[in-house]
């Protein structure tokens, strides 16, 4: 494709006699603005579930969740091969009972708070229905402040399914404890999480030594410290307990009105902020990680703390936010990240948005990538519109990929756009992946802009585009990856790519996403 241009400075703009639709294009540099990532394998795109709600996300060894599974053979599909957590605030409330039929019961309150999870040895058996090669986290409850209950689920998981756990996880989010609990002392709580997981290395014949996750805690600021980067110099693994340290993000919340205002999709999408939260908040417990010698996880995320906000977290934006926050974390060495998924917990927050329905079914997290069943808050079943970064995340990280960010060409804003090259293992450049991020709303009176790129000298290059009608839309069946889309779990519509010849370039309209692969 030839067009007549003039470069000015970093922007090509069109010339004199070229047509007036002919719009001005931005060049990508192709020089990484970041060093590049190590190799991610299959496990990176990963997952916690709630366990609360493990039953209506997997129902049960002999019926299981149809819609559930179907989107996870989707990724198994393109090689992803996830790391299932049964985590969040519910897994310290777990207690096992082996005499129980049920895969999981809940014990609540008459306001819907969950103040029991009881597992039974079906909870363990649905292990075996995730598609091959789906590894597990080993949750643990430390916020009984019982060992007897915690070495109970380790040694019911490990007499279960040794084989398929990866890690084990003492307590979820620490710094949510009671404060009393050790006196905001980062050293008491690590004597008292060595404690219990000695006892338990012992109890499960030495499997979990040293396959440890350490801290899982929140970057928000509590008198206790004990994110990695705390534990870390303070000794948490002088024992040679942990095998990797995790560390939980959310950068917007649904707790307090306050925090509510600001979860708007122009703020979740501000690229800019999302990269001053994973540098400021997040990437210092991954470097003190890996300069101890160890690897590190994204344990637990979402966009919305507190089950996410609707008209934001379940709609298309969400599907821009957690491809580039997802890439944003590949950049900086995360073995995985674990997107949660779960259903709003009353005890979690007095002032939160969200509830649960009034039935007393669960009020689903409006940021999950699926409402599992019917239910009287979030009606039928159904996939939602962020499903699809899921699969441009996994395409994009195939095969081993390394991955670094580009600099934003001159013209653009930093806020609205973000790029990521992809190289093979042999160091070539293989990939890009581009994220138009500013939001077209519908019924806006301004027409979506597009962006025109020139994405550097190639010979040609293949597109899949991730896409929908506006930022705003909520229906998963107008929402597509590669002309596809999968509101009912079964991928609906032909396939749909685009290719570039030799040099040319790219458009990416706003509010949308293209994965390049090139010839």
């Amino acid at each position: 494709m030839k067009s007549s241009v003039v470069a000015v400075g970093g922007i090509l703009a069109a010339g004199a006699g070229a047509a007036a639709a002919d719009a001005p294009y931005y060049s990508i540099g192709r020089t990484p603005s970041s060093p590049i990532s190590q190799s991610h394998g299959s496990q990176f795109v990963s997952y916690s579930f709630e366990p609360a709600f493990w039953v209506e996300f997997f129902g049960e060894p002999d019926a299981p969740r149809n819609l559930t599974f179907t989107l996870l053979n989707h990724l198994h599909e393109r090689g992803v091969r996830p790391i299932i957590r049964a985590g969040g605030i519910t897994m310290d409330s777990m207690i096992f009972d082996g005499d129980q039929k049920q895969s999981v019961v809940r014990t609540e309150n008459g306001e819907g708070g969950i103040y029991r999870t009881t597992i039974g040895p079906a909870f363990y058996e649905q292990w075996n229905n995730f598609p091959e090669g789906t590894a597990f986290v080993s949750t643990l409850n430390f916020g009984n402040n019982s060992i007897d209950i915690a070495r109970g689920l380790a040694v019911a998981s490990y007499e279960r399914q040794s084989d398929k756990i990866l890690y084990y996880e003492l307590g979820n989010e620490p710094t949510n404890y009671p404060e009393g609990r050790w006196q905001r002392s980062t050293e008491a709580y690590i004597a008292q999480w060595q404690n219990f997981t000695g006892e338990i290395d012992e109890a499960v014949s030495g499997d979990s030594h040293g396959r440890w996750w350490a801290s899982s805690a929140t970057t928000d600021v509590t008198g206790l410290k004990v994110r990695p980067s705390d534990l870390i110099p303070a000794g948490v693994n002088s024992t040679g307990q942990v095998a990797q340290y995790s560390i939980h993000s959310y950068a917007f919340a649904t707790c307090d009105p306050a925090r509510e205002r600001l979860a708007t999709i122009a703020n979740i999408l501000n690229h800019t902020d999302l990269l001053r939260y994973a540098d400021v908040e997040i990437y210092p417990s991954a470097r003190a990680a890996m300069d101890s010698g160890a690897s590190w996880a994204i344990g637990e995320f979402n966009s919305i703390a507190c089950s996410g906000k609707p008209n934001v977290s379940d709609t298309f934006a969400q599907a821009l936010w957690t491809a580039d926050v997802e890439l944003l974390y590949a950049v900086r060495n995360a073995t995985s990240v674990h997107l949660h998924q779960g259903a709003t917990l009353v005890f979690q927050s007095d002032q939160q948005l969200n509830t649960p329905g009034d039935d007393g079914t669960p009020g689903f997290s409006s940021y999950s990538l699926l409402y599992p069943v019917d239910s009287s808050k979030r009606g039928p079943a159904r996939v939602l519109p962020v499903f699809v970064s899921q699969l441009l995340v996994a395409e994009a990280l195939a095969g081993g990929a390394r991955i670094a960010a580009l600099g934003t060409p001159e013209g653009l804003e930093q806020s609205e756009f973000a790029a990521y090259a992809i190289f093979g293992q042999e160091g070539a450049l293989e990939k890009m992946v581009v994220l138009n991020m500013k939001p077209f709303y519908a019924g806006q009176e301004a027409p979506a802009g597009t962006v025109e790129l020139d994405i550097g000298g190639h010979e040609g290059a293949v597109v899949k585009r991730m896409t929908a009608p506006s930022v705003d839309e909520q229906d998963a069946a107008k929402v597509t990856w590669a002309g596809q889309s999968f509101r009912d779990g079964d991928a609906v519509g032909e396939l749909a790519v685009e290719n570039l010849g030799k040099n040319e370039r790219v458009k990416v309209r706003d509010s949308e996403a293209v994965l390049i692969t090139f010839e």
